[in-house]
């Protein structure tokens, strides 16, 4: 993650964590650090565990409603960027590159059998074929893989951006 992508996740976690917003502007914040952030779990760092956030022991207690949150940027940059080595996306990645080699008609490393039975023993959905082969659902105008939408498929989730 270069400089520039930290001082723009920066500058929109600390409007997100210290800004009363609207939810529509909430929600642009929320898409623009998605696209920016290598880690779909970001937001579970920030909102649902205390880990990335930076001690505030000289705070008054009976001050809570007055409380900021202050982000640890260095150890939550440091967690994000960690997620491109995680078997998840290691996981995800290689089922990416076999359907890619599946639809160019690649066989030149691996027969198309070996293929295919690799893709079923990582993907979690045994209907990764349909939407590939039959009803073309996860395939572009120009026949390639629309890799975000096949990932959000099998895994049944809507956050894959990163691999577009």
């Amino acid at each position: 993650m270069n400089d520039e992508t930290k001082k723009r996740l920066t500058i929109l976690l600390e409007e997100l964590l210290t800004t009363a917003n609207s939810e529509s502007r909430q929600e642009e914040i929320n898409a623009e650090v998605s696209k920016l952030s290598p880690d779909p779990f970001w937001s579970d760092y920030i909102f649902w565990s205390n880990d990335y956030l930076n001690d505030n022991e000289n705070e008054d207690e009976n001050e809570d409603e007055n409380k900021k949150v202050s982000l640890n940027y260095d150890k939550f940059f440091k967690k994000i960027a960690e997620y491109p080595n995680s078997s998840e996306y290691k996981t995800k990645t290689l089922i990416i590159k076999l359907v890619e080699q599946l639809i160019a008609r690649d066989f030149s490393n691996t027969s198309e059998v070996d293929i295919v039975n690799e893709i079923n023993e990582l993907s979690p959905d045994i209907n990764w074929m349909n939407y590939v082969f039959a009803d073309k659902s996860c395939i572009n105008g120009d026949g390639s893989l629309d890799k975000e939408k096949f990932l959000n498929k099998i895994f049944n989730e809507s956050w894959n951006e990163n691999f577009r």
